[in-house]
Order: C-alpha cells, then structure tokens, then sequence
C-alpha cells in the first residue's frame, strides 16, 4: 500500500469516526420527526405531493440516520436558556434607554434619526438571536423539526384537496405514527392514501348564458376549451377555461367582463348516470348580479391620445406640441418623438372592437423601444365608447456606464493566481432627431491572463482594447410586408463598426468588423438573433521569432494553421436561437436551450474567382479568404433534488462542428472549437485538450466539440452571502475533419471507431460565495480519463506514469484550480 492510499484510508476513518458522534442524544422534550412518507398514491407521484408538507425532518447524511446540523445546533445551544433571558433583558433596556434619550427631540431631527437609525439595528440583532440562536447556532447549526399531531391533520387536509383540485373527488387520506428503534425519541409519519376513482370529463356542451352575442361568441369559440373529453377535471384546467372565456369576452368589446362573473357546474344527474362529468358553462344575465357593472355591453375604441411628458426637476422653460395622425392625437412635453414610428407601435385604432390583447401588445411594445421609464393606459368609458390615454415618461437621452471587474487566470494553486482587470465604458444616445433610434459606443480595455501559446507552463498577461459603435433602429429593416410580421415581438436592428486589438507576447492582432443584425424576442423565454450581414478584416502582426518558426515547421509538414495568422476577410451570415426558463444560478427547475448557425464566405461564391479583387489589391496577396459551415447546441438543465430548495442537479451538453470548404479546407483561428478551462473540462488548462489523442506544447483547436457536465450543487452556510459547494464532473474533447490537414497532429482527426477512447474526464469539488449578484467561484478538479495516453488512458490515483508528452519525466495529475467569476453554466 503506498503512502498516498494510507492517507487516504485513515482520513475515510476519521471522517467515519466523526460523523458516527453526530447522532444527537435524546434531549428534546418532544418526538423528532425523522421522515415522512406517502403510501397508496399511484396517479399522484410523490414529488408533487412532497411540497404540501412544510415541515421538513432535520437533514441526514446518505439516508443514514446521522444529522450533523441538529448535532451542532445541541452542540452550540448549551447556554442558549441564559444568554436568552439575558439578551430579552438588554432588549427591554435598550427600548427604555431609547425612550429617555428621545424625549424632547423632533421625530424630524437628524439627531432623532440617528438615534432610531442605532437603536433598531442592535434592536434587530437582539430579536434575532432571541428567537433563532446564537450565531454559531444559526450559522452551522439546524434547529429540531418536532412531530405535532396538528400539523399531520392539516396535512391530511392538503393533501385531500389536492387529490380534489385534480380531479379525485373520493379520495381519503389518514396518517399513521411509528416510533423508530434506530433512532429513539423520532418517530416517522406515513399518510395512507385511497386515491379512490376519478370521473373524467364527458362533454362540455352545455351553455347557460342569458346574453345571445355572448352565447354566440362561446359557441363559435367551443373548440379552443381546455375542458377535453376524456381527461380530468383539475383546478389547473378549471382555472384556465374559467381565463379563456374572460380573456375571449375582454378581446371583442366586452371590456367590463371578468371571470368572476361566470361558474363552470356539474350535472350530478348525467354524471351518476354515465360515470362522466357533464360539465355546464353558466353566465347570468347582468342584472341578477350586482358587481358586473353591465358586462354585456361591447366597447368600440373611441379617441386615442398619446401624452409624452419630459418635464424635469427645475426645467426653466416648457414647450408644447401637439401632432395628429389619422387615428391618434400626440402631445409632446419638452421631447418629441416621431410619430410616424409610435402609430407602428400603438395597435389601437379609432372605432376598432375593444381588445385587451391590443392594450396588453401596445404597453410590450412601447417598452421594447427602450425610450421611456414606463408607460400607463387609462381608458374611459363614460360616453358609451372607450376613450384611451396613453401617458408615457422618457428616459434621459443620454446615459453613460462605466463597469469594472477582472479575472483570474489560477495556474494550478492558490500561489499561482494572475489577475486579469478590465474596465467598460458604454455611451447611449436615445431618440437621435426624435427619430426613436438610438446611437450606442462602448470601450473595454482590459488584461485577460492565459497560458503561453508555445510554452503552457508559463503565464502570459495579454493586452485587450475593443471600440464598438452601433446604430440601434426599432424596427427589422425588411419590405414592410416582412417587418410587419415582427413588430409585436420588440423587433431591432443593431447596425455596427467596430475594431478589436489584442497583443500577445507571440503576436499582436488587430480585428476590423462590420455587421448588420436583426433582433426580436417572440416571448419573454425566447430570443432571435440573425445577421445577414457580418464581414470581419483581421491581421495579425509583430509575430514573435519563436512563434513564425513554429507555424513554419507545421507548413513544412503539411498543416495549415500558419493560414489562420495571415490577413484574412472573413464574411458570414448567421443566426442563434436561445430559449431559457431558468435565472442564471438559481436553485429551481429549468432548463437552457441555445442554437447556433453560420454560413462564412456565401458571398464569395457568388463573385467570379471567387475573390473580392479590389481587397487583394488594396492589401496584399497573401489575404486570405474562407468558407465554411459551422453550427453548434448547447443545452443545458437544472433539476431541484429532494423536498427543499438548497440541492440542485444540474448538467450541460455541448456540441457543434465547423466544416470548410473550397480549396483550402481551412477554418478562421476564431471560427474553431477550443476545449478546457473554468468554464469547460476543469483539470485542463484553457485550450490545453486535444484535438483526440494528440499532446502538443500549443494551443490547438479543432473543428468538432463534444463536451458535457454535471454539476450538484448545494448549499453550506449563509455567512452574508450563501457558501455553496458543488460535485462535478466534466468529459469531452475535440477533433478535426477528416479531410482537414492533420500532419503534424498524429491523432487530431475524428474517426467512428475510437473517438470515445478520446474522451477526457476529470471530476472536482468546488466552493462558491454567492452574493446575489456577484459569484466567486474555485474549483479543484482532477483527471480522470487522459486521452493522452492512447492506450489505457485511466490516471486516476494510478503511479509511475510517464509524460506523453516528455517521456523522460514522470506524468503528474495535480489538483488543479480553476477560479471564476459566475456560475460555469
């Protein structure tokens, strides 16, 4: 047994020994409660029953009856009976104090605030600690869940209305006690349900409204009913049927209508009849109901206004004017907008039907012009039609960002740590000639530390600057049949220039961009984004002597990525579609869907020679031209795991591929894939893996990616923020085409029959500080699987492995460090 494993025994023991003196000893004057659990339910899964119970048993480690948090809470609790008749007396004394000390002063005073402002902070700190502990206790500890015979027969009671709201009405729920030999002074609860029979839905044919319009309306409408034959009547398809019909009255004049007026009823008789709910969709006439304010009157859109108020605090001058257009009359106060672009924007129109949908579509798509602080409608129904006025607030026309932040590239140990600052800059121009578009320039200079190009053992710290200027239009720039179709969907079209510079010890490159892209967001989980246009003119210079010898030693072998350094012309149309449930980080089910597609060099195909001619002849022959094909998925899921919101599954897919084509068979340095890192494979420095099994000393990219990860993620402590930990487990690689050049990089290429035994693996542990709105991440990975090793490519804990790179010196997998700002998906 070598050293290494003997650590590791005799730690797995200590551990053991540790957590056996966590069982908590019988203290607590009531039975704990050490599970709960559902028998009988077969239609009803126990994941959705779990969330009606809210006490939960005292957390445990593996399902063993060992509960650390209650053994710390016992642990630290010791005095807690003094110190708490000691803390309800100083708090007591310090309301008295406080009492003194304020008589005679104006409650308006600054002295009397500051007072206040002192007195209730030591006052809130007291009551805490009165009612949850110590700090130690509330900090590490976890307070005793205790059975209540109350609280089980309310949860009978949840649990039968629940059966009932979706669709079991004979449902009967009991619970029963067991006292445990395991675990003495806890008891655990099992609810015993008989689901009994649930009756689905027969027809929903009937109608009892009094109003024929109304009644006319619904029956045209019948088919759109969320109450199908054949399934069961539930609360949530109750509640949605009881929404289609008010949201289908409001959406054809029937402004003052709202579900509250209308009930969905059984017949009893039919149903004990043909074992099937005959359901009756019921409105009563307006005046058997005082609250409906005489709902069955249809509204007709009458004069519409639009008021923009830009008055400010102090303004020493207020000018007026008023503009109409055939359907809407415009007041401008001190700023004035187009009207021409806000009719686009507005879909109400003089005598049109009243529709909520309308109203609803007008306000999103207001707000999409990123214009105005808030808009608000108010409608008036007092002359028998419905008057609107629309009252918007602008922004300020001019906004300016300054952000600053940085990174930290690890080197493998917290000795090794390179900072990366960065600052932003970002300036905005709203309504340019009260045109409603906007004008935006943003600057980032900035230092990002990487790995040497030609030596990974070393730390560069790389300059970075990037200017970029776009001119924002609300509207997609296509025939207007076209762009039509986009407008409730917060359409945009960003025009750009730009140019971006990074310096490297290897070699400096400069990138000049010109792009044209349209944006729109169908729902508030989707968003699109296409460009037609995107053209990129990209130089690379002052190349290191080291660094042109290398690229030629490739060249003469026959590989090409000397190409990828050379001037180059880069034109490409794409398109990316992102669909996304989830807030970024947080502990709740989700899910992240994020489609990638690009055509580069389409243009050149359409030109004879397949060159732009006035380009080579303005820069030089050496300008090289690219086509090529690439797309990529990356999905991504988050699955909450047990009864509390503090665990959380989450794991990653992401693959894609680049395929060139033409003569050169040759891909854009920026356009490949690129494997490693904080946010990839952890164990690997960022692009140190691959392609397959081949091992250089350089970057090296590849043309397909196949990577995945797993995280579980799980809350610690909360110490000002929440202190999570995290499990994981990254694997992936990448690869070249086949028929791309791979002289030079033995093993580079992807091939069916062994690119899974060139799949690398590593596994890790990490900690993150979670402030809500900044995450400091480090994560320590190791590896697992190497495809270094063509052969038996297992390193994990394995000795006396040689470098595949450096076969004179020994292979070492150290734990590597990966510090990072954010969650790494």
């Amino acid at each position: 047994m070598t050293l290494r494993h003997f650590c590791l025994y005799l730690t797995l023991i200590s551990i053991g020994s540790w957590l056996s003196s966590c069982t908590t000893s019988n203290i607590f004057s009531d039975p704990l409660l050490y599970s709960q659990n559902f028998r009988g339910n077969r239609k009803i899964t126990t994941e959705n029953l779990e969330p009606l119970l809210p006490q939960k048993p005292n957390k445990k480690i593996l399902r063993t009856p060992i509960t650390p948090g209650l053994y710390f809470y016992q642990l630290f609790s010791k005095d807690f009976p003094k110190k708490k008749l000691q803390w309800e007396y100083e708090l007591t004394k310090l309301n008295e104090d406080f009492e003194e000390q304020i008589k005679g002063l104006d409650i308006n005073s600054n002295e009397y605030n500051k007072l206040l402002q002192k007195k209730e902070k030591k006052a809130q700190k007291l009551t805490r600690a009165i009612a949850e502990g110590n700090w130690a206790m509330r900090t590490f500890g976890e307070p005793p869940s205790y059975f209540y015979k109350d609280e089980s027969e309310k949860n009978v009671e949840k649990i039968k209305t629940y059966y009932k709201n979706h669709g079991f009405f004979l449902t009967q729920v009991s619970y029963k006690v067991d006292s445990l030999f395991i675990k003495k002074g806890s008891v655990a609860v099992t609810y015993v349900i008989n689901e009994g029979v649930s009756y689905p839905i027969g027809s929903n044919d009937s109608l009892v409204v009094k109003d024929y319009k109304i009644l006319q309306l619904l029956e045209k409408n019948k088919k759109q009913s969320f109450l199908k034959s054949g399934e069961r009547l539930t609360l949530e398809n109750y509640n949605a049927e009881k929404d289609r019909i008010e949201s289908l009255l409001k959406n054809n004049g029937y402004y003052a209508f709202s579900k509250d007026f209308l009930s969905l009823k059984i017949n009893a008789l039919d149903t004990a009849k043909t074992g099937k709910l005959q359901v009756i969709t019921y409105i009563p006439s307006p005046d058997r109901n005082p609250r409906s304010n005489n709902y069955s009157t249809a509204y007709n859109i009458g004069n519409i206004q639009f008021i923009a108020d830009g008055t400010y605090t102090n303004a020493y001058r207020t000018t007026v004017d008023t503009v109409y257009s055939p359907n809407i009359q415009y007041i401008f106060v001190n700023k004035k907008f187009s009207p021409s672009v806000l009719d686009t924007k507005i879909d109400l129109r003089k005598n049109q039907v009243f529709s909520q949908e309308k109203i609803n579509q007008t306000q999103k798509k207001l707000y999409g012009l990123e214009q105005f602080q808030f808009t608000r409608i108010n409608l008036d129904t007092t002359k028998g039609v419905i008057n609107a006025s629309i009252y918007a607030k602008p922004l300020d026309k001019y906004e300016f960002s300054v952000e600053t932040g940085g990174s930290v590239f690890a080197g493998g140990s917290l000795n090794n740590l390179v900072p990366g600052p960065f600052l932003n800059t970002s300036f905005k121009a709203r309504n340019i000639n009260n045109s409603v578009n906007s004008f935006e320039t943003t600057f980032r200079f900035g230092f990002e530390a990487q790995a040497g190009f030609l030596r990974p053992d070393s730390v560069n710290r790389n300059l970075e600057l990037g200017l970029n200027t776009s001119f924002i239009i609300p509207k997609i720039l296509l025939p207007e049949g076209l762009a039509q179709r986009f407008e409730n969907y917060s359409p945009q079209t960003r025009i750009s220039v730009g140019g971006e510079f990074i310096g490297r010890q290897e070699y400096n490159r400069f990138g000049f961009k010109v792009a044209s892209t349209f944006n729109w967001r169908p729902s508030p989980n989707k968003y699109w984004q296409v460009s037609l246009f995107d053209v990129n003119l990209v130089n690379t210079s002052n190349q290191a002597p080291a660094f042109r010898n290398f690229l030629d030693s490739l060249l003469r072998l026959g590989n090409n990525l000397k190409r990828s350094f050379q001037q180059s012309f880069i034109s490409s149309m794409s398109a990316t579609y992102t669909y996304t449930d989830n807030p970024y980080g947080q502990l709740k089910q989700g899910k992240y869907l994020k489609l990638f597609f690009e055509s580069g060099g389409t243009t050149l195909n359409l030109v004879k020679g397949n060159k732009f001619g006035f380009l080579t002849n303005l820069l030089q022959d050496s300008l090289q031209f690219y086509r090529f094909i690439k797309a990529s998925a990356d999905y991504r899921k988050y699955i909450p795991i047990g009864r509390s919101d503090k665990t959380l599954l989450a794991y990653r897919i992401n693959t894609g591929a680049a395929f060139a084509y033409g003569a050169d068979k040759d891909l854009p340095y920026e356009k490949n894939f690129f494997i490693g890192g904080p946010n990839s494979l952890r164990a690997w420095r960022p692009r140190g893996l691959g392609p397959g099994s081949f091992t250089g000393s350089f970057d090296n990219p590849g043309s397909i990616i196949l990577e995945t990860s797993a995280e579980l993620r799980f809350k610690i402590i909360r110490f000002y923020g929440d202190l999570n930990g995290a499990l994981f487990a990254d694997a992936g690689n990448v690869w070249r085409f086949p028929n791309q050049n791979t002289a030079g990089l033995t093993g580079s290429d992807f091939q069916l029959n062994r690119f899974y035994k060139e799949i690398a693996m590593d596994i890790g542990f990490g900690l993150r500080y979670d402030l809500s709105f900044f995450v400091i991440r480090f994560d320590w990975a190791v590896r697992v699987l190497d495809p270094a090793f063509k052969g038996d490519n297992w390193v994990f804990l394995r000795d006396n492995l040689k470098s595949p790179l450096y076969p004179e010196q020994p292979y070492t997998n150290p734990l590597t460090l990966n510090f990072g700002i954010g969650y790494p998906f």
